[in-house]
């Protein structure tokens, strides 16, 4: 694909890294633009989400852009525009939601006494 993804976020969103690892893990092509250091960026994205900074925020060589995606969905758009997504990506794409599950399930067996 001749254009890079854009991938607008900021270090401080929990939603960047698992979007990034997973562009990484398919092997796609795309800039990441931190809004926090790009006021125009930062523009751009309260363009698309009717006046929130919403990260993360991608927008697609085919004009179309996505906000906040599940990994699912994401995996979907990947796969539509080419890119193949294995089990991995996806899984990395996931990561916030497993390590939260972890820390509930943690904390569950500490309540109950089992941990």
């Amino acid at each position: 694909m001749a254009e890079p993804i854009i991938l607008y976020g900021h270090p401080a969103c929990p939603g960047v890294a698992p979007v990034r690892a997973m562009l990484g893990q398919a092997k796609v092509a795309y800039t990441y633009i931190n809004i926090h250091q790009d006021a125009q960026a930062a523009a751009r994205v309260r363009a698309l989400n009717n006046g929130n900074a919403s990260v993360p925020t991608l927008t697609f060589p085919d004009g179309t852009h996505l906000t906040e995606p599940s990994a699912t969905t994401l995996k979907h758009k990947l796969e539509d525009l080419g890119y193949q997504v294995g089990w991995l990506a996806w899984v990395l794409g996931n990561s916030w939601l497993i390590v939260t599950g972890l820390v509930v399930l943690y904390a569950v067996l500490r309540l109950v006494g089992l941990f």
